[in-house]
């Protein structure tokens, strides 16, 4: 037991780590006034709404992965207050994805869009298939199982859906 509890720490010390690292980066890329940088999304990553939605986003994957932790616990496992904010967390990442890919493609290109070639949000997916199967929708374990499978399939394909719909009149396929 004294084991696994050393690799977690370690694994999440490398892992804060790393987001360390990465969140220096993303401030300095966004705050260094040097626009001939080698960045060539350097415009985009500065427009105010793309700072706003990605501001949300972080925050966002905070609070989801701050309530991933304390669920994992034993403590905090059937705890209403926070599985309601993991799972309003995962739903929000899922919107901010689409949002941005929406404001992205609307306000930030306008006719240009010499930077498209987004594919499909993937994060957003995963996201709500998440909270599909984070319920419980049934007593019976089968019902709520195929439940849970119809679900995430209609969800699925509904993203796809939408997805294949805003593809051509958002010029996602330019590159």
């Amino acid at each position: 037991m004294k084991l696994k509890s050393n690799v977690f720490e370690n694994v999440l010390a490398i892992l804060t780590l790393f987001s360390m690292v990465g969140f220096c980066i993303y401030f300095y890329e966004l705050f260094n006034p040097n626009s001939t940088q080698d960045n060539p999304f350097k415009l985009y990553d500065n427009n105010t709404g793309i700072i706003i939605i990605s501001i949300a986003s972080l925050s966002t994957r905070v609070v989801f992965i701050v309530c991933f932790l304390l669920l994992a616990s034993v403590k905090f496992k059937y705890n209403k207050a926070i599985l309601t904010a993991y799972i309003l967390a995962a739903l929000a990442i899922g919107f901010l994805q689409w949002f941005e890919l929406y404001f992205g493609s609307t306000f930030y290109y306008g006719e240009v869009r010499d930077k498209q070639g987004l594919m499909f949000p993937i994060l957003a997916s995963f996201m709500m298939t998440l909270v599909i199967w984070k319920l419980n929708y049934s007593q019976k374990e089968d019902n709520n199982l195929n439940l849970k499978f119809i679900l995430t399939g209609l969800i699925n394909i509904g993203l796809y859906f939408l997805w294949g719909q805003v593809y051509e009149p958002w010029n996602l396929w330019q590159s």
